[in-house]
């Protein structure tokens, strides 16, 4: 837990700004999500090149915590995609696993892809955000979903479909 100064403030909170943002913005915000446990400070400076992955320098900047929380997000492993999964083991989809989702009527289908999720020819780094890019409730509202729950798997040596939470 941080320690508190005498304003009251957390040491963590000392260079945190709040801004108002309005709905369209907030939604933005959210629909870049990668990882339900990315925070929105961290989509921002993704999104603005702040962390690293375009040109920037945040990853010194950051607190260990906020850079344990990204690497959990999964990503490219040599020969595919890999993430630590909930029960501590490793879930690995190599390169040419099949992928796909069904939600509210609509299927989406994708392939992995140098250690990518490429879901109608645009690359994502985790299952929620490329099912999130292509799906919509009933009346074409934008969804949160998790991807672990709704996206099927079928990896090159599989014989039959497989629930990506499962593996």
């Amino acid at each position: 837990m941080a320690k508190k100064k005498k304003g009251g403030k957390k040491k963590d909170e000392e260079n945190l700004a709040t801004i108002a943002v309005d709905m369209d913005v907030h939604k933005r915000i959210e629909g870049a999500r990668e990882d339900f446990e990315e925070t929105q400070n961290a989509i921002l400076r993704r999104l603005l090149g702040l962390d690293g992955r375009r040109g920037g320098s945040a990853a010194a900047e950051e607190s260990p915590g906020e850079r344990a929380r990204r690497a959990k997000g999964g990503g490219a492993k040599e020969g595919g995609w890999s993430k630590i999964g909930r029960h501590g083991h490793e879930v690995f989809l190599p390169n040419g696993t099949t992928l796909r989702a069904a939600y509210a009527g609509q299927t989406v289908e994708g392939v992995i892809v140098d250690g990518h999720w490429v879901v109608n020819g645009t690359s994502y780094n985790s299952p929620s955000a490329a099912l999130i890019a292509h799906v919509r409730t009933r009346d074409g509202k934008k969804v949160n979903l998790n991807g672990w729950r709704i996206w099927e798997v079928r990896r090159p040596d599989d014989d039959r479909w497989l629930r990506l939470g499962e593996i």
